[in-house]
């Protein structure tokens, strides 16, 4: 292996074995391509049960009802990121407190290709 295919291949574990934030790759639909340790840890859902569902998945029914998945999704497109704190769903159904950052991903032209969702579970003390 030459130096890019080692350095690629070391980025690839470091996403996939931080356990302190849940790091997805999402297709312009919010679709879920990608699942670390760290979604596994604070969503509950093993990779194979998630991959190629919605990112809606995570979000409370009036949330959902609200469109702001898809608000967040079109903030990301036109600012580049998006922002949020609020109340997600794990996959037993509880609920838990989350900062969310989406990051738009674009190809050479400058197209919005997909996004990167990063989650980090928040404890009582970081809400206030």
């Amino acid at each position: 292996m030459d130096k890019k295919e080692i350095l690629e291949k070391l980025h690839q574990k470091m996403i996939a074995e931080i356990q302190d934030y849940a790091i997805i790759l999402l297709d312009i639909d919010g679709t879920i391509l990608t699942w670390n340790k760290g979604a596994e840890k604070i969503k509950g859902y093993t990779e194979s049960e998630i991959l190629g569902q919605n990112f809606r998945e995570f979000y409370m029914q009036q949330d959902r009802d609200a469109n702001l998945p898809e608000q967040l999704i079109e903030l990301a497109t036109k600012e580049g990121r998006a922002r949020h704190i609020g109340r997600r769903l794990k996959k037993d159904g509880s609920v838990f407190w989350g900062s969310v950052l989406i990051t738009a991903l674009h190809d050479d032209d400058g197209k919005v290709i997909g996004f990167t969702k990063l989650t980090k579970e928040l404890m009582d003390h970081e809400r206030m």
